[in-house]
């Protein structure tokens, strides 16, 4: 799942033309899943009744996950737990990713999915926290850093069922933090270590959140306030967290300071990086990449010393580029470069999450597209590092597009039996890199239909056969 610049949309990227494809349309046709109701009326009462669904009687709390030797383990009795499930996604207009928010959470239906997910044999979910402010954000006044009450009502709700039907969740962030005034003034531990561009009157945009204090204080903040919310609502629920996420898809912008310009001495972290070069710019990527995680992760495990951090990333080929430092030979007009994986790595992150998707173009396979992705993203250095560190390297997304699936002129002419035997050719190309756990893109919500530009597992199970080839 590739966000925009802005983040505000999801893309994939031809291997041909590098053209961006959305996939996440914000008006989606309900399909056969329209409400079975007569009337306004009827439905507007119907959603009244689903906000006062009991959750079940949660069972026995299930334990810590862990990192042991590279692998994810149970913590009380070092058995492995592999993550195995789905993506939990909501796009709202209003809210961006709205997954949690009020204007779109519905407890029946997240009652609902738990149990199909936990019926599939899954044992995680990956969902998005909102980065917006508002009666209907994380926050509802950006002068205070007290988290709004009804979407914190629906954490609890999520990781209660979640914890009724056995699953762990991984809560991950979108690029922007809200605007919260007390998490941008407090520091953090220890900051002052990281060198970080302090006071400076140049507008570094989506690079800044890797760059100023002002930007990392506040992702931090406000991931150690939900963390300290959940221990005050309930402790128990704690343990059902598998992995704070700091960021969805960590990225740089070409086309935004200080690599706009390309100045030749730019310092940072008591370095100073000549930006004119792709090998100096690359470099200040990577320390500044390492600098934000490792103060994030740091303020995580002093909230929760038993929580575990990571951050997710797209390859390089999916943006059109060779690998890191490779920018003067691209032949792309996308302006992101992710941060690269190799750098968090071998930051205070707990494991890293890579993002892969199935795709061929002319005489290329599936299998090769695999490898060309992974390629770009320096796979097989990055195991040997990871094996080295003793972290894991997760799949948090994978899915086929509908669009491999067409065999006519018409967008709904979708066979699903070839969509299939797509993913399942995936999943065995995956399967031959050992990674240590795999979450599908994506199980569905309230709005998916028929047509979507990636399969919903609600509407077509039968994708579900192919993924438990990953298992």
């Amino acid at each position: 799942m590739y966000p925009t610049s802005s983040s505000h949309y999801k893309f994939m990227i031809s291997r041909t033309s590098h053209s961006l494809f959305r996939f996440l349309p914000h008006t989606l046709s309900l399909g056969l899943l329209a409400l079975t109701c007569s009337s306004c009326k009827e439905a507007k009462n119907e959603q009244k009744i689903e906000q006062k669904t009991e959750v079940a009687a949660p069972q026995q709390t299930t334990g810590r996950i862990a990192v042991r030797d590279g692998k994810f383990v149970q913590k009380s009795s070092g058995e492995a737990f592999r993550p195995y499930g789905i993506n939990y996604f909501h796009w709202v207009d209003q809210v961006g990713h709205g997954a949690l928010s009020p204007i779109s959470y519905n407890e029946t239906y997240i009652n609902d999915m738990m149990r199909d997910v936990s019926g599939m044999g899954m044992n995680t979910i990956r969902t998005f926290l909102t980065n917006t402010g508002g009666g209907n954000g994380i926050v509802v006044d950006p002068k205070s850093s007290e988290l709004n009450p009804a979407y914190l009502k629906n954490i609890i709700h999520f990781l209660k069922t979640a914890q009724s039907h056995d699953l762990k969740v991984i809560f991950t962030w979108d690029t922007w933090s809200p605007e919260v005034i007390a998490w941008k003034e407090k520091p953090l531990k220890d900051e002052a270590t990281y060198g970080l561009v302090m006071n400076s009157t140049v507008n570094f945009k989506s690079n800044g959140l890797r760059l100023v204090p002002q930007a990392i204080r506040t992702k931090a903040n406000a991931i150690t306030t939900i963390i300290n919310a959940i221990k005050a609502a309930d402790p128990n629920l704690l343990p059902v967290v598998l992995a704070w996420e700091i960021e969805n898809e960590a990225h740089f912008s070409l086309h935004q300071e200080p690599f706009l310009s390309r100045a030749k001495d730019f310092a940072f972290g008591g370095q100073v990086f000549d930006l004119s070069t792709d090998e100096g710019a690359q470099a200040l990527m990577d320390k500044a990449a390492q600098s934000w995680a490792n103060a994030i992760a740091t303020a995580i495990h002093e909230a929760d010393p038993e929580a575990l951090a990571s951050a997710s990333l797209f390859t390089y080929a999916a943006v059109g580029r060779k690998g890191p430092g490779t920018w003067s030979k691209d032949e792309t007009k996308d302006e992101r470069v992710p941060a690269r994986p190799m750098a968090l790595l071998n930051s205070k992150l707990d494991f890293i999450d890579l993002h892969v998707y199935a795709g061929k173009s002319g005489s290329e396979t599936i299998t090769q597209h695999l490898a060309h992705d992974l390629a770009s993203s320096e796979i097989d250095t990055l195991k040997s590092e990871a094996k080295r560190l003793g972290k894991p390297i997760l799949i948090g997304e994978c899915g086929v597009r509908a669009g491999l699936t067409r065999r006519g002129p018409v967008w709904t002419d979708l066979h699903h039996d070839v969509g299939v035997e797509l993913l399942k050719e995936f999943h065995k190309g995956l399967a031959t890199y050992s990674f240590d756990g795999m979450l599908h893109w994506h199980y569905g919500n309230k709005v998916s239909g028929l047509g979507d530009e990636f399969p919903a597992l609600k509407l077509f199970p039968q994708y579900g056969e192919a993924l438990s080839i990953s298992r």
